[in-house]
């Protein structure tokens, strides 16, 4: 397995614990013999056959949440990635009672008002508003780049290589391949040797670290000023 960092809701892998092995090896069932609590203590203990098994046994509990919002095959690929991160950190925050009902009927309710909440301010931010003064509103944005903008460029550049330098080693070469070298999720996944679907997993979390990373920093220079 490649080498792994992760920002927020799963840090590095551990090795697998006895309960895991014995979890794993019960029965002929592979996967599906791991029992919900082994899966939601390995998720908690960071271990990265927890990671795995929660990919590939909830992915389509995930997707037919999703089939209900986004109909465009890309968009619900990026949406499955931002569920998985937000239920992995609502997980952290200790949000899941097993007293309360499965583990997999809490991820649903998760993803269920997680797309709601996306599709709300989704809404609101395309919801048209009228100009004032009675101006009309222009049919294009005119998007050439003004003085302030083009000023603001090479300021906003210094941000990011500062940012990535606070990244770990593999989430800066997640960033690099994909967004520098502008390569595909399959040229990443063979050139890192893991699967396409840890590539899009981890390459996920490595854009949340940027994104926390840029907002820790703009909120400083906003106090520092």
């Amino acid at each position: 397995m490649a080498r792994s960092k992760t920002p927020s809701c799963i840090a590095s892998s551990k090795p697998l614990s006895q309960s895991w092995r014995i979890g794993a090896s019960a029965g002929s069932g592979g996967n599906s013999t791991v029992e919900e609590h082994l899966i939601v203590q390995g998720l908690r203990d960071r271990e990265e056959e927890a990671v795995r098994v929660f990919l590939e046994r909830y992915r389509s509990l995930f997707y037919h949440c999703i089939g209900h919002f986004e109909s465009d095959a890309s968009a619900r690929e990026d949406l499955y990635q931002d569920l998985v991160v937000y239920a992995l950190e609502r997980l952290d925050r200790g949000t899941f009672d097993p007293d309360k009902g499965s583990f997999g009927t809490w991820l649903y309710r998760v993803a269920w008002c997680r797309c709601v909440d996306l599709k709300r301010r989704q809404s609101a931010r395309n919801r048209p508003r009228p100009a004032s003064g009675g101006e009309e509103i222009p049919d294009r944005v005119d998007e050439t780049p003004g003085p302030d903008e083009r000023a603001g460029t090479g300021e906003i550049g210094d941000m990011v290589r500062s940012a990535m330098g606070q990244l770990g080693p593999e989430e800066q070469e997640l960033l690099n391949l994909r967004f520098v070298d502008a390569q595909t999720m399959g040229s990443i996944s063979r050139s890192l040797g893991i699967s396409l679907e840890q590539t899009k997993y981890r390459l996920r979390k490595a854009v949340v670290s940027m994104r926390k990373v840029l907002l820790n920093q703009y909120a400083y220079e906003g106090v520092s000023e």
